[in-house]
């Protein structure tokens, strides 16, 4: 990640009162902590770039078998994460107004429990601005796989705590209700060809959602939202648009021009 500061960085304890309850449809009240709603703290000015690669990284499953199996191609295609973050140590410990200190205290339980929001929205500058809604978000849940001391005279005193994937993980999420509007082109003509696109929260959210079309024989719909309509004038369709994360939907009337 480069050091442009527009990466945020929020971590709390997992659970219903302490973290975020819906990985797909975190909630900016549950990652400002906003009246208490969680346990959840911005940590940004207690991490070091250095030695920090908490990131998601493709799953490597097609040449990984158990040593009593024979290699074969298997792609199971989840992605995984994970990784470490390199935090400052505290001036002073047990000291609740310093974020340095609450920071260290979060993460010295090994397998402890912990949710992980990353901001990764180049539209906000200051990594120490509130979450807000339509911010793109990854929202991992994690395991803290213990830490490494970094005492280097050339460095500072750091410490870089590990973060294994506890199974549950929303990569480019959005913040917010998942209310998806479509963005429909100014006509269905017959035989063109095109896009449809939506949004939520105002943020084209159109590669994480999935189309179908009621009628293929009107318009037929693929991956993406790319369209072609195969119909005649004024047959109709019904295109449903899911996000299925996050259990939202919306639909389409479609009427070939």
């Amino acid at each position: 990640m480069p050091s442009d500061k527009r990466v945020g960085l929020w971590l709390g304890p997992s659970g219903t009162a302490t973290g975020i309850q819906n990985a797909a449809v975190p909630t900016a009240a549950e990652i400002n902590n906003t009246g208490g709603t969680s346990a959840m703290m911005n940590v940004v000015r207690a991490v070091s770039w250095a030695d920090t690669d908490l990131a998601i990284q493709d799953a490597e499953t097609s040449a990984d078998p158990s040593l009593a199996d024979e290699s074969t191609y298997e792609d199971l295609g989840p992605a995984q994460y994970g990784g470490g973050i390199s935090f400052f140590y505290p001036g002073k410990y047990d000291d609740p107004t310093n974020t340095l200190s609450n920071a260290y205290d979060l993460t010295d339980l090994p397998w402890e429990e912990i949710d992980i929001v990353q901001r990764i929205d180049g539209d906000k500058v200051n990594p120490t601005v509130p979450a807000a809604d339509g911010d793109f978000v990854h929202v991992f849940r994690t395991w803290i796989d213990g830490e490494q001391n970094v005492l280097e005279a050339d460095t500072a005193y750091r410490r870089t705590v590990g973060f294994k994937q506890a199974g549950e993980a929303s990569f480019y999420t959005i913040v917010g209700a998942h209310t998806i509007t479509a963005i429909e082109p100014s006509a269905w003509t017959a035989g063109s060809k095109g896009r449809l696109r939506a949004t939520v929260q105002d943020r084209d959210h159109t590669n994480a959602l999935t189309f179908t079309s009621s009628e293929a024989s009107v318009v037929e719909i693929y991956p993406g939202g790319f369209y072609k309509a195969t119909g005649s004038a004024t047959d109709t369709t019904t295109i449903t648009i899911e996000d299925e994360r996050a259990g939202a939907s919306a639909t389409v009337t479609v009427t070939v021009a």
